[in-house]
């Protein structure tokens, strides 16, 4: 399915970072030549970290961006309008973006992911309205 390569580098980036304020800081980094059997393209990883699989087709796309536990967005670069329907069709994410970045989302849209990146309902939007909103009905006599 998928090309294996034991050429993974950091294109750019990566640099730990010294602040005032105690904690661990990274700068940018890009990976690529990298696989979806690494760790760093199996779990989700909260830094300024961007991974790069190389894919032979559009069916090799699809299949490796599925191939995760954790779903919470997925993009696609394109111009072909069949191709980005495809995507979004096929696509298992919770987010799935269309020539945009991967984060930050209009808060009136429901925001979360599925499998193991998703903890119980989706946030923002009419969804939150409902699953926040307990229905009661109550009558006065006059």
């Amino acid at each position: 399915m998928e090309r294996r390569s034991d050429r993974w580098s950091i294109l750019t980036g990566g640099e730990i970072l010294q602040r005032d304020t105690e904690g661990f800081y990274l700068s940018l980094a890009l990976f690529v030549g990298t696989n979806n059997a690494m760790r760093i393209n199996q779990e989700e990883i909260f830094g300024p970290v961007a991974t790069v699989i190389e894919v032979a087709d559009e069916d090799e796309a699809v299949a490796v961006a599925n191939d995760t536990l954790f779903d919470l967005s997925a993009g696609i670069c394109t111009t072909s309008l069949k191709s980005a329907r495809r995507f979004k069709r096929d696509s298992q994410a919770g987010m799935v973006m269309v020539n945009l970045p991967t984060v930050g989302v209009d808060y009136h849209v429901p925001f979360g992911g599925s499998n193991g990146s998703s903890f119980s309902s989706h946030e923002q939007g009419r969804y939150a309205t409902e699953f926040y909103t307990t229905v009661k009905t109550a009558y006065t006599l006059p």
